[in-house]
């Protein structure tokens, strides 16, 4: 079986919410060419409550990625994994407070792969004074391992985590330079640069370009507005479904994701259990 987008949820727990992330995916692409997956950042209860929804579609991790600089260690493992369960095109990895908001938005963001030499494509900040400092910093050992660093590299570049496409292009690109395995891939061992603005780095590295998502995503780290009514201005996916990046289970997080349910005509999730 072969699909043009892996669609890869990341969590570590929240299995009501995972779940409901889950279903808005199923609910606004097309199961023939899209497929929903789980990467869950070794917890094997959550693992084993997801497959009973999602046979064969859950990967967990043998070890603790953590946060950051690991969620890229945790990537590379997940579509290694993905790699050897199906033929596929892109790989999207999205946050488990990111949310499918509207029909298409699998064609919405394989649209925007519109070019050859595109690698990566998500909500895009040409620059992060914070994340600037410390590549500068840490710019010698990561020259050291990524052996070279184009002058196509904008220090402090990244994309919103909440929803990033890697094109077949890219991650045949990582992984012929080694960069999907070795010390690459424990790049928290020598950077805490985090996997969202890593991933520009090594993108500018494979001498690829990035698409910038905005206006089909409407991603933040932390949501400056509430997110309901977004779909009506034709945005497809959003991140967060929280108002505030430690609130996940919080009352409000379960009235903006009944808010979406009841568009999907799923029955409300209970403020228990999350």
């Amino acid at each position: 079986m072969r699909y043009d987008l892996i669609v890869c949820i990341r969590c570590h727990k929240y299995p009501d919410l995972v779940l409901d992330t889950a279903n808005s995916v199923w609910s606004y692409t097309d199961r023939r060419f899209t497929r929903v997956v789980f990467a869950v950042d070794s917890n094997p209860r959550l693992a084993a409550r997801l497959l009973l929804d999602y046979p064969g579609a859950v990967w967990d991790a043998p070890q603790r990625w953590g946060w950051g600089a690991g969620l890229y260690g945790m990537l590379c493992e997940s579509i290694l994994w993905a790699e050897e369960q199906w033929s596929f095109g892109h790989f999207l990895s999205i946050d488990y407070d990111s949310l499918f908001i509207a029909p298409q938005a699998d064609e919405a963001m394989l649209s925007l792969v519109c070019l050859p030499e595109i690698g990566l494509v998500g909500e895009y900040s040409p620059v992060n004074a914070h994340w600037a400092m410390i590549y500068k910093r840490q710019k010698e050992e990561l020259e050291k391992r990524l052996r070279h660093i184009p002058q196509s590299y904008t220090p402090g570049e990244g994309v919103q985590g909440g929803a990033m496409l890697l094109t077949r292009t890219f991650i045949d690109v990582l992984k012929k330079s080694g960069y999907l395995g070795g010390e690459v891939k424990n790049l928290a061992s020598f950077s805490s640069i985090a996997d969202d603005h890593i991933l520009p780095l090594l993108c500018r590295v494979c001498g690829l370009s990035i698409s910038d998502s905005r206006g089909v995503t409407h991603c933040e780290w932390r949501a400056t507005c509430d997110p309901r009514g977004l779909e009506k201005k034709g945005y497809k996916i959003i991140h967060p479904t929280k108002l505030r990046p430690s609130s996940a289970g919080a009352r409000v997080e379960i009235d903006i994701r009944n808010y979406f349910r009841q568009l999907r005509n799923q029955p409300p999730l209970s403020y228990r259990g999350t």
